[in-house]
């Protein structure tokens, strides 16, 4: 089996990061992919950090074991609203489970690829990208899982999670030279169906995380791939294509890998959702595989020497 090298970029989606889990492991294992650098935000920092550190087994087994305990702490409707109204408390739960089992998992482990996370400040309202060589990367992976509203913010920063502004953080992966990217989104892109809201915090999940997240990745990708094909029917005919700052864009073979059915909650972590996500994720991930093979895709151009 040949090495296909790309730079691997995770996105965000809750209890449906389990779709990753298996598209990830189907790419590595049966396709031959070695990931030259990993990117993730959201639940995709998390298993970007994992990744990274070629905990496979590590990260299998805590999906498999995952309970809703272990993420977040659930409040009764009057300790909610003292919370909320008296302690005013900037999220309806609590997800300082989560970083302990960040740390649990991941901390005093050596990563073997390089690898990335972001997270946003609801103060200076920015985004910024986090290498693993830095000093607080477990708590950036902790705040770029961590969903606004739902479950409270982090510090004097107001740190949450990094797909509020970058859903898949494509342009991150570019900044690297990357000799190909594979996107594992957690969503297909379109506005999914669901039940209508049963409360406010149903209302809260649907419209900050569902909808604000399939309208983020849409547009993300979109725009990639539409001047991904530019830059390369530009090249076709000898022309390059520059960015407002002068320098050129560049072309970079993309494979997206992304649900293609409705994946659920995204807090539920219950175990049969969990396996039935990864299944499907190993399924998604042979078929894209498939198509590309039956296409007979050119293999990846080669990015232009900068």
């Amino acid at each position: 089996m040949s090495e296909r090298v790309a730079t691997l970029v995770l996105s965000g989606g809750g209890a449906k990061g389990a779709f990753q889990l298996g598209a990830e492991r189907v790419l590595r294992e049966e396709l031959g992919f070695r990931w030259e650098r990993i990117i993730g935000v959201s639940v995709g920092a998390l298993n970007a950090t994992l990744l990274a550190q070629q905990e496979y087994a590590r990260l299998m087994d805590l999906w498999l074991n995952i309970r809703e305990e272990d993420i977040y702490r659930k409040f009764s409707w009057p300790v909610l609203a003292f919370r909320l109204a008296v302690q005013h408390k900037l999220g309806f739960y609590d997800d300082s489970p989560l970083r302990a089992l960040i740390q649990k998992h991941a901390a005093g482990r050596p990563f073997r690829v390089p690898t990335h996370v972001g997270r946003v400040s609801l103060v200076s309202g920015e985004y910024e990208l986090l290498g693993h060589e830095s000093p607080d990367f477990l708590d950036a992976v902790w705040h770029s899982s961590t969903m606004p509203v739902i479950w409270e913010a982090i510090g004097p920063q107001a740190f949450v999670d990094g797909g509020l502004r970058n859903v898949t953080p494509l342009g991150d992966a570019l900044d690297f030279n990357p000799t190909e990217i594979v996107v594992i989104a957690c969503s297909s892109g379109k506005a999914e169906q669901a039940p209508s809201p049963a409360s406010i915090i149903d209302v809260a999940k649907r419209s900050l995380t569902d909808i604000t997240i399939s309208e983020i990745l849409r547009n993300d990708v979109d725009e990639f791939v539409r001047i991904n094909n530019l830059v390369r029917q530009a090249r076709a005919v000898g022309l390059e294509l520059k960015k407002p700052d002068g320098s050129a864009y560049r072309y970079c073979p993309i494979t997206v890998i992304q649900p293609s059915k409705r994946l659920g909650d995204m807090l539920d972590f219950s175990s049969v959702t969990i396996r039935l996500r990864m299944r499907h994720g190993e399924e998604v991930a042979r078929m894209e595989m498939a198509r590309q093979s039956l296409m007979n895709l050119p293999p990846p151009v080669p990015p232009t020497p900068v």
